[in-house]
């Protein structure tokens, strides 16, 4: 045989042997999405956008169509809430690393020499041409229903471009309400409170892993202004049980599952599964990292349309896993929601690179559902502080147990997310008190727990706060 004939025959089984696998692979990777289809069907789940997108809301009814917010929509940074956003941002700049009101007041006035009380005034004065802004926002705030002007056709490439001025005004309110306290106006201290608590009401919708990322935000702030106060001894009982009243209807698991739901929508219906989104930045051609770059590009987008498919069934399938193991509201340990994210103890390097989205997706659930599980630990902990609190105004003295709490005080004892237990509770012969939850080792270290003032109480031994007194 010629040697031209012999590399035409082999050139013609090479390409047989790339479509024959080209359609093997489409094949299988469209039986397992088709598979993973009927099996959500089957469940009732849905993936449709559609069934997601919040409904219209009559414009005097809607926060998002208020003046201040409608002017943002239209003019961005230009607008007068984006400027606003801009001089928080300097704020928070100059406020970086300082917790103590004392040390704020000497970054307006270094000259500065009084106590906490008379550094709150001068912090007050300092943000006092905020105030305008944050009225109109708190009005704003009155309206029963909230609907954002967003873009759903661009579904997970959307921008919540609403969530940096919200975040900016959550950030002055909690300033702005440290500082009232320490002032001696714990009045307006309250009102500022609640209305962060609207504002992360307000922008936990849509439901998205951004905006509930931000609305996590704004309710430490909240808590964060709360345990002050508590540990100050300020707030009244009406104002106690209005703080209560917020925070029970703050269910962080089952919010972050509803997110769940969405963002798994979004990425089946957006780009995410799309090969031009999936493509590795280039730098410099001479470079070895270059090349292995764009190797990776080529692959991604020369990989058999089974594969992509093959990718979006693991992705609905271990979602859809994910959401019914956080579905009773208990959280699983990081460890089990790592292996529903990626079944085998590591990854190969084939399966992510031939499911590469289902793994990036996927990757960060195990620090979300921590996070998630701290927040929910730190709301429940405050709530029962409030309860601890307005049982010592009543009693004139601390309760011995949660128990004493129920029924006057709460329905019930709040209860650890991670174990389903009733959390921890330690009072103090001087009045303080600790209310904590196991943390993410899962193990009772005593109720070693950071205040919400502290920089990362997170990485605390125990979730949940510590009022102190005297």
């Amino acid at each position: 045989m010629k040697k031209s004939s012999l590399l035409l025959l082999c050139g013609a089984f090479f390409v047989i042997a790339v479509a024959l696998f080209y359609a093997w692979t489409n094949w299988s990777g469209a039986r397992e999405l088709e598979a993973a289809l009927a099996q959500l069907a089957e469940k009732k789940e849905s993936i449709r956008m559609e069934d997601f997108i919040p409904p219209p809301v009559r414009d005097d009814q809607n926060v998002a169509k208020a003046l201040i917010f409608q002017e943002f929509f239209t003019s961005g940074e230009e607008s007068r809430l984006g400027k606003f956003a801009l001089s928080v941002k300097n704020l928070c700049e100059l406020f970086a690393g300082e917790r103590s009101l004392i040390q704020k007041a000497k970054k307006f006035d270094p000259a500065f020499s009084g106590d906490e009380a008379a550094a709150g005034r001068v912090v007050l004065e300092y943000l006092s041409p905020s105030a305008p802004i944050v009225e109109e926002v708190r009005e704003a705030l009155r309206r029963p229903q909230v609907n954002w002007p967003l873009d759903y056709s661009k579904a997970f490439i959307n921008d919540a471009v609403h969530v940096n001025p919200v975040q900016s005004v959550s950030h002055m309110l909690g300033e702005r309400a440290l500082a009232e306290l320490a002032a001696g106006f714990p009045d307006k201290a309250f009102q500022d409170t609640m209305m962060l608590l609207a504002l992360a009401g307000a922008t936990g919708s849509p439901g998205t892993i951004v905006c509930y990322a931000v609305q996590n935000v704004i309710l430490s702030g909240a808590s964060r202004v709360i345990n002050d106060g508590l540990s100050r001894g300020v707030w009244s009982d009406k104002e106690l049980a209005a703080f209560s009243v917020s925070l029970t209807h703050q269910d962080k698991m089952r919010q972050f599952v509803d997110c769940l739901r969405m963002e798994r929508a979004m990425s089946q219906q957006g780009g995410s599964f799309n090969p031009k989104y999936l493509a590795f930045p280039n730098g410099d051609w001479g470079t070895r990292r270059t090349w292995t770059k764009t190797f990776k590009n080529i692959v991604l987008q020369t990989r058999p349309v089974g594969w992509v498919k093959r990718d979006r069934a693991l992705h609905l399938l271990r979602m859809q896993r994910l959401i019914e193991a956080l579905g009773d509201g208990n959280c699983v340990s990081p460890t089990e929601v790592r292996n529903i994210s990626s079944p085998s103890a590591s990854v190969s390097k084939w399966d992510r690179s031939t499911t590469p989205v289902s793994y990036l997706l996927l990757s960060g659930m195990p620090s979300s559902v921590e996070s998630v599980c701290f927040r929910q630990t730190l709301l429940e902990s405050t709530r029962a502080a409030c309860a601890v609190e307005r049982y010592r105004l009543a009693n004139k003295r601390l309760p011995e147990q949660l128990n004493d709490l129920v029924p006057a005080f709460l329905p019930e004892v709040p209860k650890d997310p991670l174990t389903g237990a009733p959390l921890f509770y330690k009072p103090s012969p001087e009045g303080s008190f600790v209310i904590y939850g196991v943390g993410s080792n899962q193990t009772d270290d005593g109720g070693s727990v950071h205040s919400p003032q502290s920089e990362n109480p997170r990485m605390q031994a125990d979730w949940g706060v510590f009022v102190s007194r005297g």
